[in-house]
Parts: C-alpha cells; sequence; structure tokens
C-alpha cells in the first residue's frame, strides 16, 4: 500500500532510522515501524486489517474507512484507508492524547 502521514513527525519518524521523537519511547517507535512495515507489505487495506499482531481496531465514528492502531504505550494512530489509482493507500495520522484519553 501506498503511505501518506498527515503528521510531520511521523512521515519522519517512518522514513528516517536516526529519528528519536521527544517523548516517545524506543518500544512504541518500534511498534510504529513495525505498522508502517506491514503497510509497505499490504496490497489491500484488508492486508494490514487482518493482520493479527497489530491489533487494529474499528474506528469509534463507524467509518468503515478507518481504523485504530493501539502501539504498546497507549499512544493511538489514525489509519484512514483510500484507494488510489493503481494500489491502495493508508492516512498516518496521530491521535492527540486528550482525545486519546476520553476513549
Amino acid at each position: 500500500m501506498h503511505r501518506e502521514y498527515l503528521d510531520e513527525e511521523l512521515q519522519r519518524l517512518a522514513t528516517d532510522p536516526g529519528c528519536l521523537p521527544q517523548g516517545w519511547t524506543e518500544p512504541e517507535i518500534a511498534d510504529f515501524r513495525l505498522l508502517v512495515q506491514c503497510a509497505r507489505a499490504a496490497e489491500v487495506d484488508t492486508d494490514l486489517r487482518n493482520t493479527r499482531m497489530l491489533r487494529l481496531q474499528p474506528h469509534d465514528t463507524g467509518d468503515p474507512h478507518r481504523a485504530l492502531a493501539t502501539l504498546s504505550s497507549g499512544r493511538v494512530i489514525d489509519l484512514t484507508f483510500k484507494d488510489a489509482e493503481s494500489q491502495g493507500a493508508v492516512l498516518f495520522a496521530l491521535v492527540p492524547a486528550e482525545v486519546d484519553s476520553q476513549r
């Protein structure tokens, strides 16, 4: 799948192996990079959704084109699946901590 990032921090984290954002632990960085790696390997959104080790959950809104990935630390990544011309795409966005705490 094609990968897009709503947050510059997530894009740097996904593309720069030396990126260590402030406030992120090594295990959650590894979790996020695993999520990105699985998205790269997926051909369609169901490939990613069916990867059990990622434990993706349906989005709170009930939108079938969205899902949530909770990292080991509890940090939440919002995934939006889109149809691209030749292959599927996924947009990664970081759920703000104050929104996440209301879940």
